[in-house]
């Protein structure tokens, strides 16, 4: 065995190159061309056609990563379409506090509207299950 040198050593770590390139290496040249793009609202894919056009082939993910990563570009959340709730009217408690101080009973007759014709109450989620003492009498 022979002892250790510490000079090979140092040589040996000044020849030293990482296995895997480093990330985003092919794309720092062309830093301050995709940072000037951003800032004129140029789209990721747009920036990457330009730059493959011009012999730096890359992706628009390759692009919109280097711009997280590199430039520190705000990441949005994606647009999910919203679900849309049945809207429940509020009922506060002053309102049922003096209903049930004078004794106010809802009808359960439909209401009428200008023309005379009934109006639907509005309709929560669920099973339609048949109210019986809404129904009218059925003559035989």
């Amino acid at each position: 065995m022979s002892s250790f040198d510490p000079a090979t050593v140092r040589k040996a770590v000044e020849e030293f190159t990482p296995r895997r390139p480093q990330k985003f290496q092919d794309l720092l040249p062309a830093k301050d061309v995709i940072v000037e793009l951003r800032q004129k609202r140029a789209s990721y894919r747009s920036i990457a056609d330009l730059l493959t056009q011009h012999c730096l082939p890359t992706s628009k993910t390759a692009i919109a990563m280097f711009c997280h990563q590199v430039l520190g570009e705000n990441v949005r959340p994606r647009k999910r379409p919203g679900r849309r709730k049945p809207s429940v009217p509020s009922v506060s408690t002053e309102d049922t506090a003096r209903d049930q101080a004078t004794g106010a009973n809802q009808s359960f007759e439909s209401p009428a509207n200008a023309n005379g014709d009934e109006t639907q109450p509005t309709r929560t989620r669920g099973p339609r299950i048949a109210q019986v003492r809404m129904l009218k009498p059925q003559s035989t």
